[in-house]
């Protein structure tokens, strides 16, 4: 299987947008549903600068409709942002949920062709393309306390490239032992950009770090509680009062 840009599983990521006027685009965001409950995920990076801002995700891409993003909360893995949606994704616009059995447990790919789903924005609105990359793991060493899979372009690519928050996609080939009779295309991670800079496994140098996608599980299960509902430490004024009416009892002498 090669990487498909018409793979209907695609149509899952959608633009994160600033509602100013005209919409600039802030990153891609990947849209997963488990029954009826729908969240979102990117680069926690990419929002958490626009905190507060008003920002929605673009379900039509000639940029004509949008529902607004109610929240977003930090995933586990640090750089996982997860997004609440502000309302239901009608039927027939350009975005579809993806279901959360074509969410791959691993980021690891066992060599199948795997591909960046990226959002550009231009005159026309905001489109998809699809970047292929090399997934592998860093076996260089480095202070991170857990393996780093690495994503790498297959082709020669502008140096400023960014994959930051775009969904890593894997097209599985049919594998019978496995139950899978038919090839898939599953999501196994976001890109996140690599800081590090040692490990180069490939010809062309490393374009992101994945971050797996364990978050989705949980977030797709529960929704958190409202932030006026979380556990926080109040402030306390005053002085704190003893209603013992001897302070002293029961103290030795």
């Amino acid at each position: 299987m090669r990487p498909d840009p018409a793979a209907p599983e695609l149509r899952a990521v959608a633009p994160l947008v600033t509602t100013t006027s005209p919409a600039q685009l802030v990153g891609a965001v990947t849209l997963v549903a488990n029954g009826d409950r729908v969240v979102g995920v990117t680069s926690a990076e990419l929002v958490r600068p626009l905190q507060g801002a008003p920002l929605a995700i673009v379900t039509k891409l000639d940029g004509s409709a949008q529902i607004p993003m109610a929240s977003w909360f930090m995933g586990h893995y640090v750089g996982i942002g997860i997004v609440e949606l502000g309302g239901a994704i009608p039927d027939g616009h350009d975005v579809v949920p993806l279901a959360v059995g074509s969410v791959c447990a691993s980021v690891s790919t066992h060599g199948a062709p795997a591909a960046f789903c990226r959002i550009e924005q231009t005159a026309a609105g905001f489109t998809r393309t699809l970047l292929p990359i090399f997934v592998d793991r860093d076996d260089a060493g480095g202070m991170s306390d857990r393996t780093l899979q690495l994503a790498s372009p297959v082709e020669p690519v502008d140096a400023a490239i960014d994959a930051e928050g775009c969904p890593a996609f894997a097209w599985l080939p049919p594998e019978p032992a496995l139950g899978r009779k038919r090839g898939e295309v599953v999501v196994c991670a976001i890109g996140f950009p690599y800081r590090a800079q040692i490990a180069k496994p490939r010809e062309q140098p490393v374009i992101a770090e994945l971050l797996p996608l364990d978050d989705l599980g949980r977030a797709l299960v529960v929704a958190p509680p409202p932030i006026e509902d979380r556990a926080e430490l109040g402030e306390v004024h005053g002085e704190i009062d003893d209603h013992r009416s001897d302070p002293l009892a029961g103290l030795d002498d």
